[in-house]
């Protein structure tokens, strides 16, 4: 909103706008302040989110496929119950995070940073380090020890 004297922009303070059963394809919002608001049954399919801040967002239910996430910090943030199948990530910082329960077969991991990384009570049938069969590396670890 403009002051009509000067065109200064000035915040609709404590403004709510309910939106139900409306359609709004190929709108654009720049500058708009969101927060606190819910979003239930919204298409969203070929959106572009740019410079968008989306601390503590719950996503539920959501369909992401053939989406491109690029420039993410994403600190602190949980995937829970997430299928992450055919995805890529390139050009990531994944410091401190965990996989609990998650079925990463057929992944790759190529120029992988995995310094001090733990792996414990996962089945490695067929995992592979440099062309190494770890399966088979630790058969042969323990028959030596």
């Amino acid at each position: 909103m403009s002051d009509n004297n000067n065109g200064i922009f000035e915040s609709a303070i404590d403004k709510k706008v309910e939106l139900t059963y409306d359609s709004l394809p190929n709108s654009s919002f720049e500058d708009v302040n969101l927060a606190g608001t819910k979003f239930s049954n919204v298409n969203l399919k070929g959106s572009d989110f740019d410079d968008v801040n989306m601390d503590k967002t719950k996503f539920n239910n959501v369909s992401l496929s053939g989406g491109d996430f690029t420039d993410m910090y994403m600190v602190n943030t949980r995937f829970l119950g997430v299928n992450l199948s055919c995805s890529r990530f390139g050009c990531s910082i994944m410091n401190n995070v965990e996989f609990k329960n998650p079925d990463l077969k057929n992944s790759q991991f190529i120029h992988c940073d995995l310094s001090n990384v733990e792996i414990n009570d996962c089945k490695i049938d067929g995992l592979k380090i440099n062309g190494i069969d770890i399966c088979k590396l630790l058969e042969q670890h323990e028959k030596e020890h």
